[in-house]
């Protein structure tokens, strides 16, 4: 969250603290893979004064949730962020049980398997298996993909109810502006096919060497959010054919392995 959008949530919400959400908007900073960050960097990637933030990050690096290279100066997500992480993962009880069926699923078939819940207008990997082969799709728990244009994403939409499918595209509306209209036609495109399919497609949509299916997960249990699953591999080695005909009715095997039709 930017300062902008700070400064306008505290104006319309008289409860909101701008200060913690400015705190929290230099954690979300840090990106899975990535190494350490200056106050510079932070600074762009947040839209917060450097002054602010050089602020934030000592206090953040006091309490524990940022850590500092004590040569170049620059910060890391630290301990105390590690322990919130490890909390919210252990929340979502599906991942015990989605876990070996999906190590299972990816050395079976030879691809990346990942199970996802929304964020905003992203999807965040909870779970996620690579075959053993020499090329695989490397994304890791805590990645961030876009509903908008990843399979994942496209069956977590296609799969919601159509009152929170509208409140979704109110944000997916305001993050993509002009390219809106564009990628709601796609959008569109994707409900339709996952009502004829049974799950959504994205072949080089997202990186253009990535070929994905997905399935939507309703809630597992009462009080979790709806998720969605996909799997993935490397375009020279699947082709769309291979991914519709081949992974995603064993994609939907496993779906229903782990939340069975009601």
């Amino acid at each position: 969250m930017s300062e902008v959008d700070t400064t306008e949530e505290e104006g319309k919400d008289r409860l909101f603290v701008s200060a913690l959400a400015r705190g929290l908007s230099v954690l979300a900073a840090f990106r899975p893979g990535e190494g350490a960050l200056s106050n510079l960097a932070l600074a762009q990637r947040t839209g917060l004064p450097k002054s602010t933030v050089s602020r934030l990050t000592y206090t953040l690096t006091r309490l524990g949730y940022l850590s500092q290279d004590e040569i170049t100066g620059f910060y890391r997500l630290g301990i105390s962020a590690l322990t919130l992480g490890s909390a919210v993962l252990a929340s979502y009880d599906i991942r015990q049980l989605a876990a070996p069926l999906m190590r299972e699923f990816a050395l079976d078939h030879t691809v990346s398997v990942s199970l996802a819940v929304r964020d905003g207008t992203d999807m965040v990997y909870l779970e996620t298996c690579r075959s053993q082969a020499r090329v695989s799709v490397q994304l890791t728990v805590g990645s961030r993909v876009p509903v908008a244009t990843t399979a994942i994403g496209r069956a977590y939409y296609a799969g919601l109810a159509e009152p929170e499918r509208r409140r979704l595209e109110g944000e997916l509306a305001q993050r993509y502006g002009t390219r809106w209209a564009e990628l709601s036609a796609k959008l569109d495109e994707a409900v339709a096919e996952y009502r004829r399919q049974g799950y959504s497609a994205s072949f080089g949509e997202y990186e253009p060497d990535v070929m994905a299916v997905g399935v939507h997960l309703p809630s597992p249990a009462p009080g979790q959010p709806p998720m969605s699953l996909n799997a993935s591999g490397p375009a020279f080695v699947f082709d769309a054919a291979t991914m519709r005909e081949r992974i995603a009715p064993a994609l939907q095997a496993l779906r229903e392995r782990l939340i069975p039709s009601r």
